[in-house]
């Protein structure tokens, strides 16, 4: 498991208005990105548009209760710092804590913007069950939240789908097309999380989507997780895996119930972040030492760039970018066949930061980070593609490149941290320059031909000669 907080999993660097939905760990998620957010900020509110129990709330440093006017409740905020709570009244009927009306809760958030405090929302009920479909009125997701994180369970993968292991069983039977007793599998959980009436209910146009799949223990469930988040990268901005880690330091009581502080209070530890990572092939210089376009050059049947991008997209990379100049349409059409995005780069001349800058504006804010490919490294691989990957998801290292014997090579996979010193390189220098701001995380990888590059005709009859496909 990876030492990451939920904060950095999520990139929430500055204060947010959260909303918390779904089943199978909300109230956790809640507290754990308090607690996070409290370390630098003196003052954190948790609060909720539906309902809090008795043991929830007691969590908190401090629990206010709005009974009165909205100004007394703003009042009180002004002079309190820690980790607040803010409810209405009790509801003797439920036995739960009521949560605030809209007009306060808009009044709440203005509060939050202005003091720069984090508010943090639960605002969704599930009955304690680890899995839910929502109902009509569901979620309670205010119009103004900045990040939605949606919370589902892995508990109920292998069990009937009954109201023991789903909250609105029949709902989710509608929107899943399992029948009510089957077995639920990920691929259901999958359906339910990606439909406009399951998962994306509710989220407000504008606001960040993440997905945190709660309660992956053993290697099945963290596996069948993977395949999840991979196939829901196009839905949420992020997918995190996640486990319950140390038992918590807060006393519980013995005979607690799965919602009571026992199993609460115990935070999660971060297993994996999965999320849209893309491929940047350089292909825009001239080869003018070489004396013909090296992106064009044929290898074991397909030109060194198709076989870049082709290798990109069959290890997960999205999008795959390829960054032309010097011979844009010729390379362009060696790729026309593939779904990627062709970056042409008009300033390619003045060196290859160019080229980079090109493709990190090219991608907004799409990405979590980008691996730059060298076109002319013929001996890169599929397999050493998904692992640099697969890095990044158990890390979110900034840098991460292979290491052969003692030789750094390429290619090289920013996280997207990195991408503002990127963007203020210049001249004929590649990532390599910042790496004594970031000190790369080394994959170490036994192929000695991978550092193997085209700079001279010479090269190009040796790759020609070589047997054996890369490693």
């Amino acid at each position: 498991m990876m030492n990451l907080t939920f904060r950095r999993a999520l990139r929430l660097s500055t204060p947010s208005i959260i909303s918390i939905v779904g089943a199978g760990g909300k109230t956790t998620s809640l507290y754990q990105l308090g607690r996070e957010y409290r370390q630098d900020h003196p003052q954190v509110l948790l609060t909720t548009s539906t309902h809090l129990g008795g043991e929830q709330v007691q969590a908190a440093d401090n629990h206010l209760i709005h009974s009165g006017e909205v100004s007394q409740t703003l009042a009180q905020l002004h002079h309190q710092q820690g980790l607040l709570c803010l409810t209405a009244e009790w509801d003797s009927q439920t036995q739960r804590w009521q949560g605030l009306d809209t007009n306060l809760l808009h009044s709440i958030a203005q509060y939050a913007h202005r003091n720069a405090v984090p508010l943090l929302i639960e605002a969704d009920g599930a009955r304690c069950r680890p899995l839910k479909a929502p109902a009509e009125h569901e979620p309670a997701i205010p119009d103004f939240s900045e990040v939605v994180l949606l919370v589902a369970g892995l508990t109920p993968l292998g069990m009937p789908l009954t109201e023991e292991w789903v909250h609105r069983p029949q709902r989710f039977a509608e929107l899943s097309g399992l029948a009510l007793g089957e077995t639920i599998t990920g691929e259901h959980i999958v359906r339910v999380l990606s439909h406009p009436l399951g998962g994306r209910k509710g989220i407000p146009a504008g606001a960040k989507s993440f997905l945190l799949l709660t309660q992956a223990e053993t290697p099945s469930a963290q596996a069948t997780a993977k395949r999840m988040a991979l196939s829901l990268l196009k839905t949420f901005n992020a997918v995190m895996i996640a486990a319950k880690g140390n038992p918590s330091p807060f006393p519980a009581a013995q005979g607690t119930q799965p919602c009571s502080s026992a199993d609460f209070l115990t935070p999660y530890q971060p297993i994996a972040v999965h999320q849209a990572i893309a491929a940047v092939i350089l292909a825009a210089g001239a080869s003018s030492r070489f004396g013909e376009p090296k992106p064009l050059l044929s290898w074991q049947g397909e030109s060194l760039v198709h076989r870049a991008a082709r290798l990109a997209l069959e290890a997960g990379f999205h999008p795959v970018m390829v960054v032309c100049g010097a011979q844009g349409d010729l390379v362009a059409k060696a790729v026309s066949d593939l779904p990627v995005r062709v970056v042409q780069n008009p300033d390619w001349q003045s060196g290859q930061s160019t080229s980079i800058k090109a493709a990190i504006r090219a991608l907004g804010d799409e990405s979590g980070g980008a691996l730059f490919l060298l076109v002319d490294q013929p001996f890169i691989s599929l397999r050493l593609l998904q692992a640099l990957l697969e890095r990044h998801a158990h890390s979110l290292a900034p840098i991460i490149a292979p290491l052969v014997g003692d030789r750094r090579t390429n290619p090289v996979l920013f996280d997207r941290q990195t991408f503002p010193d990127l963007m203020r390189l210049e001249g004929d220098v590649g990532g390599r320059a910042i790496f004594g701001r970031y000190p790369p995380q080394w994959l170490v990888w036994q192929d000695e031909r991978l550092p193997f590059d085209l700079d001279t005709p010479d090269d190009y009859r040796k790759l020609l000669e070589m047997d054996g496909e890369p490693n």
